[in-house]
């Protein structure tokens, strides 16, 4: 009897009901994603518009032969002069391209380097000092806050040959320090700063140290964005572990090596990622200072392209300036993508 009772009170499940969750509500997400859509389109079509666009021209435009003068259309066939992979097989055989593509890996290694080294430096020295601590930070991330172009300009001031107006030469003079230096490999000759100041036989290549006169300046300049990033992660760093450690024992150097630093990992990641793509695409800076020369001594990746399609006009080399940013793009995603991998949510695991 009591089974039969259960088997007619039991509730017969209607198909909607069978859906449970699945089904379709008022308000559902279904409805919240359309209103989702009409939210994103606008931005979608300006992204398509403005940068996807731009990319897809760029990306067929390095498939034909075109010049600045007359310049390929995508829509008039009558400026259409296929090359093919011409551009691409000219700018991979092209000595200018080498010594562009190794003058951006001298970039790629050492900008990096010294960005997140200088800028976690100064970032634990000034939230070690606390006193002036709003000053110093001040005064470090001030130079983030002008160009790039005018960075240079600076510095061209500091390196400038004549005593009377190069701050480095002057002070050089004074300490007697200046001169050629020859050790080993490497070949230093102070002075021309921005021109022929040595180089650094390496065997297989041979580094032209005028790079390294440039990265310094935009060191200088891209440090303060690391200071204040590493200045937020240091924000938020408990103090009971910096309690712990000062019970253990620990001294200052135990401290910043076991405690800040691994607390900084995240920090560090974000601005070594970010150097790197500063470094791949950096031009404003090396045009300003050096405009690549001596000959192509301080060429990069990014300035070659200017160089091919703008600096000689009546030449039709715009479409293998095209292929060498297409080049550079590639690169840039693929050292880019570890960046970008890290900033997508992560799914939490069950």
């Amino acid at each position: 009897m009591s089974t039969t009772v259960k088997q007619s009170t039991r509730v017969r499940r209607t198909p909607s009901a069978e859906r449970g969750g699945r089904g379709r509500r008022p308000g559902s997400p279904r409805k919240g994603s359309r209103a989702g859509y009409g939210f994103v389109t606008p931005l979608m079509a300006v992204f398509a518009m403005f940068y996807l666009w731009p990319v897809i021209q760029s990306v067929l435009s390095s498939f034909f032969t075109w010049g600045l003068l007359r310049p390929w259309k995508p829509l008039d066939t009558s400026t259409w002069n296929f090359a093919g992979l011409d551009n691409y097989r000219q700018a991979l055989t092209d000595r200018e391209f080498w010594d562009a593509a190794l003058n951006s890996l001298l970039w790629l290694i050492t900008f990096p380097l010294l960005v997140t080294a200088v800028s976690l430096l100064i970032a634990i020295t000034i939230w070690h000092a606390r006193r002036w601590s709003a000053l110093f930070r001040t005064v470090f991330v001030l130079p983030m806050t002008i160009s790039l172009a005018a960075a240079g300009v600076i510095w061209t001031f500091i390196y400038n040959p004549d005593r009377h107006i190069g701050v480095l030469n002057a002070v050089l003079h004074t300490l007697h320090l200046d001169g050629q230096l020859n050790w080993g490999p490497l070949h230093l000759r102070t002075g021309q700063w921005l021109s022929d100041i040595g180089t650094l036989n390496l065997g297989f290549t041979q580094i032209h140290l005028v790079n390294f006169a440039v990265i310094i300046a935009a060191v200088w300049a891209f440090a303060g964005y690391g200071v204040v990033t590493f200045t937020a992660g240091l924000s938020s760093l408990p103090s009971e572990l910096l309690d712990s450690a000062k019970v253990d024992g620990a001294g200052t150097v135990q401290m910043v090596r076991h405690v800040i630093v691994p607390h900084l990992r995240a920090p560090m990641r974000i601005v070594f990622v970010v150097s790197v793509i500063f470094a791949l695409r950096t031009f404003d800076i090396v045009y300003v200072t050096t405009q690549g020369g001596p000959g192509t001594d301080s060429t990069v990746l990014g300035l070659l392209p200017w160089q091919e399609a703008f600096a000689y006009l009546t030449t039709p080399q715009a479409g293998q300036a095209a292929a060498v940013a297409v080049l550079m793009s590639a690169a840039l995603v693929v050292l880019g993508f570890p960046y970008l991998k890290s900033m997508l949510p992560r799914k939490e695991s069950r």
